[in-house]
C-alpha cells in the first residue's frame, strides 16, 4: 500500500511541475495591452501609450536558456511629422509575463486619431479577442493569426452609412492574407473578414 501511495505521490508531482506550454504569438501581444495600461497606472511610461498605439509587431525568440525571453513585442505609437514613431519593446517569457521594458523615444504623434469612447490599446485589445475565440468558433480561416501572428495596425475608418469605426488589420508569418476587425468606437465588434 505505502508503494502504491509513493507511486501516485511521484505521478501527481511530476504532472504538476511539467512546464506549461508556450502561449501563442496573439496571446503574447494581447498580454502586451494590458502591460501597457499597467505601466502607464504606474507612470513608467507616458500616457500616450493608452491613446497614440498605431502598430504591434511580435517575434518569437530563441531561447539558449529557459529564462530568456521568448518574445519580443514592438509597440509603436502613430508617427510624428517626420514619420518616425516613439516605441516600446517588451520583452516576454514563454508564458508572457514581461522580463524587461524599454522606451525608444520619437516624435510626439502627428494627427492621431481621436478615439471617444476606449482608448487604442482597450480597440486593439478587443479586437485580439476575435483572433482569440473566432479562429475556433467563428471562422477557421482565422487560425493562422491565431498561432503565428506577425503585426497589427489600428486605423480609423468611416464606413458606406456614415459611421466611424476602427479597424484592425492582422498580418500572419504563415498566410499572405489579411485579417480585418472592424469594432464602434465603444468596443463593440461589428464584423471581420479575411482577404
Amino acid at each position: 500500500m505505502k508503494r502504491i501511495c509513493l507511486v501516485l505521490l511521484m505521478a501527481t508531482t511530476g504532472a504538476s511541475t511539467a512546464l506549461a506550454e508556450s502561449i501563442s504569438l496573439s496571446k503574447a501581444v494581447e498580454l502586451s495591452c494590458h502591460r501597457i495600461e499597467r505601466l502607464v497606472t504606474l507612470k513608467k511610461i507616458d500616457e500616450s501609450f493608452m491613446s497614440n498605439l498605431g502598430t504591434v509587431s511580435v517575434t518569437a525568440q530563441k531561447q539558449a536558456q529557459p529564462t530568456d525571453p521568448a518574445f519580443k513585442v514592438m509597440i509603436s505609437l502613430y508617427p510624428g511629422a517626420d514619420g518616425t514613431s516613439t516605441q516600446l519593446q517588451l520583452l516576454m517569457d514563454d508564458q508572457g509575463k514581461t522580463l524587461s521594458f524599454n522606451v525608444i523615444a520619437g516624435p510626439a504623434s502627428a494627427n492621431p486619431p481621436k478615439w471617444q469612447d476606449k482608448d487604442s490599446v482597450t480597440l486593439t485589445e478587443n479586437s485580439l479577442h476575435y483572433v482569440l475565440d473566432g479562429w475556433q468558433t467563428s471562422n477557421p480561416d482565422v487560425k493562422p493569426f491565431f498561432t503565428d501572428m506577425k503585426s497589427l495596425r489600428l486605423s480609423q475608418i468611416v464606413d458606406a452609412s456614415g459611421q466611424t469605426l476602427s479597424k484592425t488589420e492582422f498580418l500572419s508569418n504563415s498566410v499572405a492574407t489579411t485579417l480585418e476587425v472592424y469594432l464602434k468606437l465603444d468596443g463593440t465588434f461589428v464584423s471581420a473578414q479575411v482577404k
